[in-house]
């Protein structure tokens, strides 16, 4: 497990890693930042947005459109002015390996800014990753997007939707990689499922964990959950609750879906996955969430927690032998109460997904095969 890698650190390199904010941003953090202590390198983290700001900026009401572009045009200066001392830094110090997710900075490239990236991607030897259609809402320019196909060394990335999106000529430097965590480990497996099991013919707790922006695929199915929420409790006399953890709390009005907003911490979010019986990632079908690379069911999974997804996307990679159901829910929304009743009135059936879920995260998503990628693509060719 993550506790027990150990890094061989000979012949140490200088490694920078951009990412937006190793503490808050979730691709920033499971894509990469776990595995920073553990790499074959001394490793510096460019933490392009500061902290303070990037949480009041994803908290800003978008309504209030004056405050929000007011703030927005700060965050973007903010950003633009420590990626490029970063990058000048990095200019003369020359480290033998860069690490940028999703992109150096968001929307818009300056001119100068693209020079300094082709200059120090040219210096050494750069890796771009990313987990998220970025192209589809135009998070990144198309300038800084030829610069990082063209100079990169690889390309890593969670599925082949999103390989799609590279240049056909750069295909060969693409790295498919799912995102996974490690932090979750560590849980005896007996006394968590004796935990689950303690509360399960009471109540049944779903969990749903994520960020604001993706509230839309949850308000979603939040009628066929009241729903399902009814049919449980006059068949099995069971309470559904849904567990929100997420940094904006879900405001919607229910008859029978008890509904418990937790402000998103890592602990939080942790604490709430070892306590839930279900893990859930709807999503609405569109090109963006085509781009998706289902980190949420790997997560819940990697705890022995069963999940229900939205057949959508990589998703289908991800929830294999009866590790959790698929739902089909791009005409109708439907199959979600079956899908929850199967999980929620059978505890043997619930136990067996819950170990296949386990098991399919070990073969197939755990941490430390995703950090031998890491260090594999860092040592190739040296």
């Amino acid at each position: 497990m993550k506790g027990k890698v150990i890094a061989q650190m000979q012949d140490k390199k200088n490694i920078s890693v951009y990412v937006r904010n190793k503490d808050i941003t979730p691709s920033s953090y499971y894509r990469i930042i776990q595995y920073v202590n553990f790499l074959d390198g001394n490793v510096v983290v460019r933490d392009i947005a500061p902290k303070k700001l990037y949480e009041k900026h994803m908290n800003t009401d978008k309504k209030n459109k004056l405050s929000y572009l007011v703030l927005g045009f700060i965050y973007y200066i903010v950003m633009l002015s420590r990626v490029t001392y970063f990058l000048l830094i990095d200019l003369i110090n020359k480290p033998q390996h860069v690490i940028v997710s999703k992109l150096f900075c968001p929307r818009y490239t300056p001119v100068f800014l693209e020079f300094l990236i082709k200059k120090v991607s040219q210096r050494s030897s750069l890796y771009w990753d990313f987990d998220d259609n970025i192209f589809e809402r135009n998070e990144i320019s198309k300038k800084e997007k030829i610069i990082l196909e063209l100079n990169s060394k690889a390309i890593v990335v969670t599925s082949d939707f999103l390989k799609s999106k590279i240049n056909s000529v750069y295909h060969n430097k693409v790295v498919l990689l799912p995102t996974t965590d490690g932090d979750l480990q560590g849980f005896d497996e007996e006394l968590l499922r004796e935990k689950r099991k303690a509360t399960y013919f009471n109540k049944i707790k779903i969990v749903w964990v994520a960020t604001a922006a993706n509230m839309p695929n949850l308000e979603n199915i939040i009628g066929v959950l009241d729903e399902t929420a009814k049919i449980l409790k006059e068949t099995t006399q069971k309470q559904l609750e849904l567990i929100v953890v997420c940094n904006k709390p879900l405001v919607y009005s229910t008859e029978n879906l008890k509904i418990t907003n937790i402000k998103w911490t890592r602990e939080a979010a942790k604490e709430q996955i070892y306590d839930s019986h279900i893990g859930i990632m709807p999503l609405i079908y569109g090109e963006y969430a085509l781009g998706k690379g289902g980190f949420k069911l790997v997560q819940y999974m990697s705890t022995a927690l069963p999940v229900i997804a939205s057949n959508v996307g990589f998703n289908d990679q991800v929830v294999k032998n009866n590790s959790g159901i698929l739902v089909n829910d791009i005409k109708s929304n439907e199959g979600w109460i079956q899908a929850v009743l199967n999980l929620s009135k059978s505890y043997e059936k619930w136990t067996l997904y819950s170990n296949n879920a386990y098991k399919r995260w070990n073969e197939s998503f755990s941490f430390e095969q995703n950090l031998k990628t890491w260090n594999d693509l860092l040592n190739e060719g040296e």
